[in-house]
């Protein structure tokens, strides 16, 4: 079948790349020039285990096409799927600049039958305006679906070869037939509703998740205000069937492109509907107040810390990607520097992209030893694999007080304060 693909973020240039690599003739177009040059050479913008090498794979095999031009791709394809970002407006309602763009720019050159697939997070029912786009530009017969991506970056690749579920909304049988010939070869069950079903279970789903890390966060506050253990608190309530682990775990917060601005979308779509959703507005406050609290254990336990020297460990919003977007370590990192503190930071893969934010106001080292060398404190805000492995004997010799904020319970209170650590992490003792 052939395929385009709006857009090369993080959901476009998955699906383009997995979509191609079951023999699909993809063509994935962007506005953004110099991201599609590098495309076009292998270079993917981003990190994300294992689409690099897949995306060369099937670049090299012709499956794979990128370029600037609707034109070139939208007349010879069966499916567009507008894979855009729907960033958020400072209201926290989406921005929709790129969707209608998009939108306008496919009707152009839209030749027969076509199948319009939204991935992209949009509000409900906002097909309908873009049914009137489309109608002004074009008189080829198109029909609408939704069909919401449910990847986690980090994992997007196999997230994206093994779904849960595939979700298709559409009223059209043949729509409908289209998509599951398309997924036949993916996993998970098939829910085939109308679109806005599709629409809310994508907002739901994520709702459901950043509730359950707010959860966490707000049982671990109350724990160290009791003295009880998180963990074992909230190992107690995951061996629950009905409840389950998984997301029940605290720390400074969550961040990326899509909760943040999800939750904040869900709520104005709720209040367009004149209901008021104070669930998921406690959710977002509590999500919002995490950093802060890392920040003021920092503060009781350092008291002045200007010019005083401290290493931040994790910048990305979460392992084994680079995206910084809403991450808890750049408002920690704002607080601190306003506070006078001198920083240095480490992180695998997220550097580049903080140093467009900070450039010379903190350091970057190439390691965590070096990070913490002659620290006042380490804080530990990205769970990567390899901060579980550090040599804790050594950080000690380097630091300058070995004093230890693990904004996300990796380490055993007891096994670090043996090494002689002052030892603070999240709802624990």
């Amino acid at each position: 079948m052939n395929i385009s693909v709006i857009g090369t973020g993080y959901v476009g240039l998955v699906t383009g790349a997995v979509f191609a690599d079951l023999g699909h003739k993809v063509c994935c177009v962007d506005v953004d020039e110099s991201k599609i040059e590098k495309l076009i050479q292998g270079e993917i913008p981003f990190f994300e285990p294992g689409l690099q090498e897949l995306v060369k794979k099937n670049l090299n095999k012709g499956r794979l096409i990128f370029t600037t031009s609707y034109e070139q791709s939208v007349p010879n394809s069966q499916v567009v799927f507008i894979c855009v970002g729907t960033p958020p407006k400072n209201n926290g309602e989406p921005n929709l600049e790129y969707l209608y763009q998009a939108t306008e720019s496919t009707a152009k050159y839209l030749k027969d039958y076509t199948l319009i697939a939204i991935k992209s997070t949009v509000p409900i029912g906002v097909e309908k305006e873009l049914e009137s786009v489309i109608k002004k530009n074009s008189d080829a017969e198109f029909e609408f679906a939704s069909c919401p991506e449910f990847l986690r970056e980090g994992s997007a690749v196999e997230d994206t070869k093994t779904p849960d579920r595939v979700i298709i909304g559409t009223n059209s049988k043949k729509a409908a037939d289209i998509l599951l010939k398309l997924y036949e070869h993916f996993n998970g069950q098939r829910i085939i509703c109308d679109l806005t079903s599709a629409q809310m279970t994508k907002y739901a789903a994520n709702s459901l998740l950043a509730t359950k890390i707010s959860f966490a966060n707000a049982i671990a506050n109350l724990c160290e205000s009791t003295g009880a253990d998180v963990e074992s608190v909230l190992k107690g309530v995951g061996l629950d069937k009905r409840l389950g682990r998984a997301f029940l775990y605290p720390g400074v917060g969550y961040g990326g492109s899509c909760f943040p601005k999800d939750i904040s979308a869900f709520i104005k779509i709720a209040e367009k509907e004149k209901i008021d959703f104070k669930l998921l507005k406690a959710v977002e406050e509590i999500n919002n107040n995490q950093p802060k609290k890392l920040f003021d254990k920092v503060i009781r336990e350092l008291g002045n810390i200007k010019n005083e020297t401290v290493a931040i460990l994790g910048l990305a919003f979460k392992p084994n990607t680079d995206d910084i977007r809403e991450a808890p370590s750049i408002k920690i990192i704002e607080m601190l520097l306003n506070k006078g503190a001198k920083i240095k930071v480490y992180d695998p893969e997220a550097m580049e992209n903080v140093k467009k934010l900070f450039g010379d106001k903190i350091q970057y080292e190439e390691t965590p030893y070096l990070a913490v060398t002659d620290a006042s404190a380490a804080l530990l805000i990205t769970e990567w694999n390899e901060f579980k492995e550090l040599d804790l004997e050594e950080i000690k010799r380097l630091m300058k007080k070995p004093i230890i904020f693990d904004g996300r319970n990796i380490y055993d209170p007891q096994e670090v304060r043996k090494l002689g650590f002052i030892y603070h992490s999240i709802g624990r003792a």
